[in-house]
């Protein structure tokens, strides 16, 4: 390939791609593996402070001998940038000798161009309402960085393979890259290079000028036709796992770059212990001041909210149910399948911790996002209302209730979190609505021995007899577990 090539190539590229770059007057020069392709720029040598009107940053576009296209920033040293493209242009060489993988990525790049050309960015999750020029500017420059990721992305697959899905997790200090190729029914893994890794970075950076700020993971999904799709994720929902970074990191990250809003759920993780942590130290501290808690009304009494919770798991457990409250040893636990969800313990001497979490609290978006203090929950508390008998939404900044029970009633903390009961706890609030909902699982016509079971547990009497009536209309019921979760709850006569 000479010069005049390398320069037309580059200068349909331009065109294609829509970018403000003049495609008149380029110039070229060549390393090692091909050209570097550029539009020079004019200074006044006789002008000392001429300098200052040079561009920074301005784009040059790497050319290899295969004919593919790079561009890069004039910012970047140009040795260190040819030598990286050298780099690649070697190992697709050697990737594709003796392979169709040559022609499969010239076809694959030719369609990726193609399927950019002429319209706009494939990216949707930038939306300016009313913004400025400088906004769209930096909105189409962060969709246009995505194009030379999933192309180098797409380099590293193997042969014949039809679709990759990239996901990314940032931080200002810390990243998580997974990289998956797919083909018919097949799947593989691949390692992402620390050199895709810095563009990735790169267009953080500058979808972080926008008013959404920095996504926190960017999600990739590339056909072997070029079709690119992207989601941008603020955290309206919590990161997988395998993706979550320690909390450091989002505090460094949230240091950089500050936003006006952070998800609740994040914003807690962040917080972490701290904020609603209650160790034994703690709990006989706060104890110690002598003031007494709030008595709660509209909560049923201990007996029934542990007897109405265990039958509803039994039911859940005798269907099969992945879903559903469960009796553990010594305590009740439930969680919904709206991310809320509570823990009830119950301790010698006539006592009870009840406590819970609601993913949409009021109380912890005024707190995290308002300004507002935390709501204090603990106030009045007893010292044995310690971290080991409280739901682990706490060690999160997530809790939104706490009641303890002692003398034989519900006590709270200084904050009324009475509206965030419902949807935490399972339907223990009266003997109706837990029928209702034992009957959802058991079947129509069984209203009775439902309410059945729930009696004979208030007067001490329920039997096995009484849980195997609940599945006369469930095939394949596993009574046993269900008998074994009254037991564990002590409430089943032998």
């Amino acid at each position: 390939m000479d010069a005049a090539q390398a320069i037309s190539l580059v200068a349909n590229w331009i065109r294609s791609h829509g970018l403000d770059y003049p495609t008149e007057g380029l110039a070229a020069d060549r390393f090692e593996a091909g050209w570097s392709v550029y539009a020079p720029v004019i200074v006044d040598e006789s002008d000392p402070m001429a300098f200052l009107d040079m561009p920074v940053g301005r784009s040059v576009f790497l050319v290899g001998d295969s004919g593919r296209i790079e561009e890069v920033s004039s910012s970047v040293p140009p040795q260190a940038a040819q030598d990286r493209f050298t780099t690649q242009e070697i190992a697709n060489a050697h990737a594709s000798a003796g392979s169709d993988e040559a022609q499969f990525m010239a076809e694959f790049e030719r369609a990726f161009h193609q399927a950019a050309a002429g319209h706009p960015p494939a990216v949707s999750s930038f939306t300016v309402v009313d913004g400025s020029p400088d906004e769209a500017a930096i909105a189409a420059e962060a969709s246009r960085l995505l194009e030379p990721i999933a192309q180098q992305l797409a380099q590293l697959g193997p042969p014949g393979w039809d679709r990759l899905s990239a996901e990314f997790a940032f931080t200002v200090s810390a990243e998580v890259a997974q990289l998956w190729f797919f083909s018919g029914d097949r799947s593989a893994a691949a390692p992402v290079p620390l050199s895709i890794g810095e563009l990735v970075r790169h267009q953080r950076d500058v979808a972080a000028q926008m008013p959404a700020g920095p996504w926190w993971r960017l999600l990739l999904t590339v056909t072997n036709r070029g079709v690119l799709t992207v989601e941008y994720d603020y955290g309206d929902q919590p990161f997988p796992d395998d993706q979550l970074l320690t909390a450091d990191h989002y505090r460094n990250d949230l240091a950089a770059y500050p936003r006006p809003r952070v998800p609740v759920w994040l914003a807690g993780y962040v917080a972490g212990p701290a904020a609603q942590g209650r160790d034994p130290q703690r709990a006989a501290a706060a104890a110690a001041t002598g003031r007494n808690g709030v008595a709660v009304d509209g909560v049923p009494q201990l007996a029934d909210v542990w007897a109405r919770w265990a039958a509803l798991s039994a039911v859940y457990v005798g269907v099969r149910s992945d879903w559903g409250p469960r009796i553990f040893p010594g305590h009740a636990w439930y969680e919904s399948d709206r991310r809320s969800g509570s823990v009830l313990f119950v301790l010698p001497g006539e006592r009870a911790v009840l406590s819970g979490g609601k993913w949409d609290s009021p109380l912890l978006e005024a707190a995290y996002n308002g300004g507002r203090p935390l709501p204090d929950l603990y106030s009045g508390a007893p010292a044995w209302v310690t971290d080991s008998v409280l739901n682990t939404r706490n060690r999160n900044g997530l809790l939104t209730f706490c009641l303890w029970w002692v003398g034989g009633r519900w006590h709270r903390g200084a904050t009324d979190t009475s509206g965030e009961l419902d949807v935490p706890l399972p339907p223990v609030r009266s003997f109706d609505e837990t029928v209702r909902a034992m009957t959802s699982q058991t079947g129509p016509g069984t209203d009775p021995a439902c309410a059945a079971l729930l009696t004979a547990i208030g007067n001490g009497g329920a039997t096995a007899h009484h849980v195997a009536a609940l599945f006369t209309r469930v095939p394949g019921a596993d009574v046993g577990a269900a008998v074994n979760q009254l037991s564990l709850a002590g409430l089943l006569t032998a």
